[in-house]
């Protein structure tokens, strides 16, 4: 047998997602063959069979994430070890080296990519809390725990199960926005926040208009506008969840200090 491992794609591009698959077990190709696509943060790439042979085994299904060096696919005969392989032309000593990346080439839209359980591990949680989490379908890993000592309550369930009925369903990131979620909540975590302060020209606004309401409404329309920019990431699950509903919070600087009263559902409040 001969197994066939993801090739460095270049960049530093340390995974790629299956896009779908072009051979199935049993197939006889030849080299240089189209096996797989795979979706990384930078483009779409065909990763071609670096021998002719019969596929005996593949490894991974769509919408699965890859590492480099990972196995990929087994061939039915030929050497144990496997020798390795690039994508693309590789230049001889002789030949100058082209400066050229891997062809993006056009498909249709990834399947959906299944969620990975969640690790229980140092969850505390009672078995009656985690029987009610499966019945509410809520992973116990995006829980806020607040009993004593990190524990999860049955409050907390029924809080987090309240919550993912008022939002979408959650969208998987792929390619190039997964790798920039994954960086954003890297350096969130890593990087002192910062806040960015600009001013905005309203002069051409009437002098007897309220800008707070009219700054509310302009929210609401952006948000109606981009739905994105009304969205929860989940950074447990690499992916989002679109909110319908539009709650806004506004901070008051009031003589007993700062008060941030929130304004829920006010897309229907402004159309009624």
């Amino acid at each position: 047998m001969k197994i066939f491992s993801l090739p460095d794609l270049g960049e530093g591009l340390p995974e790629a997602e299956i896009v779908r698959w072009h051979v199935g077990v049993g197939d006889n190709v030849v080299a240089d063959q189209p096996l797989v696509a795979v979706e990384t943060a930078k483009a779409i790439v065909e990763i071609p069979s670096p021998r002719a042979g019969s596929i005996a085994r593949l490894y991974g299904e769509s919408g699965d994430i890859v590492q480099t060096g990972d196995p990929l696919v087994e061939f039915a005969d030929g050497p144990a070890a496997d020798s390795g392989t690039v994508v693309g032309k590789v230049a001889s000593a002789d030949e100058p080296v082209p400066a050229t990346t891997p062809t993006p080439v056009a498909t249709a839209t990834s399947p959906p990519s299944r969620r990975p359980a969640a690790a229980t591990l140092g969850i505390r949680a009672t078995p009656a809390v985690r029987a009610l989490a499966q019945r509410h379908e809520v992973d116990l890993g995006i829980v806020t725990p607040s009993g004593r000592d990190g524990t999860i309550l049955v409050s907390d369930v029924e809080r987090a199960a309240r919550i993912l009925q008022q939002v979408g369903p959650l969208e998987p990131l792929r390619g190039v926005r997964r790798a920039m979620a994954l960086n954003m909540a890297r350096a969130h975590a890593e990087v002192a926040a910062v806040t960015v302060v600009d001013d905005a020209d309203i002069t051409a606004w009437d002098s007897d208009e309220e800008p707070t309401l009219r700054l509310i409404r302009a929210i609401v329309a952006a948000c109606a506008a981009v739905p994105a920019l009304n969205a929860w990431y989940d950074a447990h699950a690499v992916g989002r969840r679109v909110l319908e509903k539009i709650d806004l919070g506004i901070a008051v600087d009031t003589r007993d200090g700062l008060f941030v009263p929130v304004l829920r559902d006010i897309a229907n409040r402004d159309r009624d």
